[in-house]
This record gives structure tokens, C-alpha cells and sequence, in this order.
């Protein structure tokens, strides 16, 4: 592969927002210490971690195989991270990965190929990642999260489906570091939750992004994931929901009926949650997918973004 026009140090860079994972981070960084592609940087940002997270990344820093730069802030979310990596970064293309995500050898290769073959601005490219089947059992349910779930949809970008801004994943996904810096990632998210898709919709609807899908670009995800977590994963992705509908109202939850509204109502009830819960949880372990853990996940989002809009009515009362 010939390099890049040398407008920056390097054809490639990797942004790696990083948070109280310090033994994962770790195997995420010695797979990319064996990438077939040498000629990238990597920047890890630790955004406010409590382990040992500083200290050790200090120490790799030092004897780091590759051009290795380690950033710290304080807690403001992965949102606020990457674009602090990204305004130091000094490559031409951005390759964003998660802290528990493991390259396969040839996947910085397959991000850089493809900017090099598609140098416009609006590039940009999504590997295709998947369970790791070291370090954790990977349950049915898990499979289907990934593959079909309310998590992501690799499954219907193996299909044959055009990639979108619904498929702006960043856990294995490559930009042009100029486009990111003058579309950064917007802060108000605070969590790891749909702060990726809100600049993947922005990028398109202000025609700034044609996605390509590189099926060989494999990264494995480290995350063991229960239905349970899942639960409380679908909480923060509902209150995530409410930010993306303030910031772009036509994502805003549709009113529905006042029968249907009372009866979510009712479903919601600690107790009666709790219990479908529960029951979810049980017949989880029976089949995947089932009606009952499909309409469960979704009553713990509703009930996320339920909270939020609470706490944003709230807080914008005049005080007396």
C-alpha cells in the first residue's frame, strides 16, 4: 500500500477512550502491538478512572511499540475524551476503537486502505465487531444483542445493508481526523450511549458522510453482557434517546395513546417491572429471542428516557 500525501506524521491514527478498564485496555493494546500495518499512532484518553489505569499507562508509555501519546481529563464521558484525542492527533485518518476491543491483525491495514482508495471528506468506514470467545461464555442472548438486538446490527450489515448513520458504531469505526474535528462528538453525553449516533445522523443529514461496511476488519468485544445488565444498559440508552430528540425533535418519542400510556404506566410500576423482569430473565435462558425479554428491554428504555425527560422538565422550573 503506498502511503498517504504527507499532510500529517501519519496515514492513520487510534483514539481509545479508556474508563476503569485498565486489564482490558491492556489486551486491547497488545493486539494492536501485532497489526500487520505499522505506520499509525495510538492516543489513550483515561477519562477519570479510579484503578490503576494513570500508573500503568505511564509505564507503557515508555517503552510503547508504537507512537504512543496518554492523555488524562477528568469524568466527562467518552463523547468529551475523543475529541480531546482527536485534536491531538496528527494523522490523516481516525480510527476509533472502544477500550475493550481487540484488532485482528489486519484491521488498521483495512481502515487505512480504505482511505486511501476513498481519500473525500466524507468517508468513512465500520469493521465489523463481534463477541470475543476468550475471557467470557458467550450466551445466546449476547449473539443476539450483537447480531440483531437492541444493541447493534451487524447482522442486517452482513445481509446486504447499506450502512447508515444507524450504523456509526464506535467501537471499530474510521473517519478522516479533519471531518471529526469540525464535526466533534457532542458533549452533552455523558455516557457511553448514542453520543456515536447522534454525530453519525448529523454527518448525514448535513450530507457529510458515505459509510462503507469492511467485513474483514474483525475487532472482538470483550463485555460480558447478562440480561440484567442489558436492563440497565437500556435505562441510560432511554435517557440517551431523550437527549437525541431535544437536540433533533424529529427523534423525539411519538405520543401514543392515553390507553397505551396507562398501561406502560402500570408496567413500569417498580414491582410490576420487577417482576417481568425477573420472568424475562428466566425464560432468557429458555429461548432467545422471546416476545416477553424483547418487550422488557424495551420497558426499561421507555423508562430511561421517562426519567430524563422528569429531570429536564425540573430542572428548567422557574425557581420560586
Amino acid at each position: 500500500m503506498e502511503p498517504f500525501a504527507k499532510t500529517h506524521d501519519y496515514p492513520i491514527g487510534v483514539v481509545i477512550p479508556t474508563y476503569n478498564r485498565i486489564d482490558t485496555l491492556l489486551i486491547c493494546l497488545k493486539h494492536l502491538e501485532v497489526q500487520t500495518w505499522k505506520d499509525f499512532e495510538v492516543i489513550v484518553v483515561d477519562d477519570g478512572s479510579m484503578d490503576s489505569t494513570a500508573q500503568v499507562m505511564k509505564e507503557y508509555q515508555a517503552q510503547a511499540p508504537f507512537p504512543f501519546r496518554f492523555l488524562t481529563q477528568p469524568n466527562g464521558g467518552p463523547a468529551r475524551a475523543r475529541n480531546r484525542a482527536i485534536r491531538e492527533l496528527n494523522a490523516t485518518a481516525c480510527l476509533l476503537l472502544g477500550d475493550d476491543i481487540f484488532a485482528s491483525p489486519d484491521l488498521v491495514r483495512l481502515h487505512c486502505e480504505h482511505h486511501r482508495s476513498h481519500p473525500e471528506t466524507n468517508a468513512a468506514a465500520v469493521g465489523l465487531t463481534r463477541w470475543s470467545a476468550e475471557g467470557q461464555t458467550v450466551t445466546p442472548f449476547m449473539r443476539w444483542l450483537d447480531r440483531d438486538g437492541a444493541q447493534f446490527a451487524y447482522g442486517d450489515l452482513l445481509r446486504g445493508v447499506s450502512p447508515s448513520w444507524e450504523h456509526f458504531y464506535t467501537s471499530n469505526l474510521s473517519l478522516k481526523t479533519d471531518q471529526l474535528r469540525r464535526h466533534p462528538f457532542d458533549e452533552r453525553f455523558r455516557w457511553a450511549a448514542m453520543e456515536d449516533i447522534e454525530l453519525g445522523y448529523r454527518l448525514a443529514i448535513e450530507k457529510e458522510l458515505v459509510m462503507s461496511f469492511l467485513p474483514d476488519a474483525v475487532a472482538e468485544h470483550l463485555h460480558p453482557t447478562s440480561f440484567r445488565q442489558a436492563c440497565r444498559r437500556m435505562v441510560g440508552l432511554g435517557a440517551s434517546a431523550h437527549l437525541l430528540g431535544e437536540i433533533w425533535p424529529e427523534h423525539r418519542i411519538k405520543s401514543v395513546s392515553p390507553i397505551k400510556l396507562k398501561l406502560r404506566s402500570l408496567l413500569q410500576q417498580a414491582w410490576v417491572l420487577a417482576r417481568l423482569t425477573d420472568a424475562a430473565d428466566l425464560l432468557t435462558h429458555i429461548c432467545v429471542p422471546n416476545p416477553l425479554m424483547e418487550r422488557v428491554l424495551s420497558l426499561h428504555s421507555t423508562l430511561g428516557y421517562q426519567q430524563a425527560a422528569q429531570r429536564a422538565n425540573s430542572s428548567s422550573l422557574p425557581t420560586p
